[in-house]
């Protein structure tokens, strides 16, 4: 399997992959948790906005899928929690998702330090 990065800078952006609890040598979910899919996506999105040269706080714009919208109630609380007042701009759509199991998954743009 080829990888991929987690983030790319361009243009003083940063955009993300796709981010996703996935084990990346069996390509399966790592939970069948929507909590723990959720905690594992917002702690990949920490890692790679800070390895990129940027911060939740820089993070403009947030595309979230999800794959049912029973979930929603609970992204909707988690997203207020982890961006707070600096909360970006965002788009939330349920939708069939790429891996059996996969619950959720986010991708940002966001300021580049």
């Amino acid at each position: 399997m080829t990888a991929f990065p987690s983030a790319r800078r361009g243009s003083g952006l940063v955009f993300t992959s796709g981010l996703a609890a996935i084990d990346p040598d069996t390509l399966t979910p790592t939970s069948t948790s929507f909590a723990d899919q959720l905690e594992s996506v917002l702690d990949q999105l920490d890692k790679a906005l800070t390895e990129a040269g940027s911060s939740r706080g820089q993070t403009l714009k947030l595309d979230c899928y999800l794959a049912d919208r029973q979930w929603f109630p609970a992204w909707n609380a988690a997203f207020a929690e982890f961006f707070g007042a600096a909360a970006p701009a965002r788009t939330t759509t349920v939708t069939t998702l790429p891996i059996e199991g996969l619950l959720i998954e986010i991708q940002v743009i966001a300021l580049a330090d």
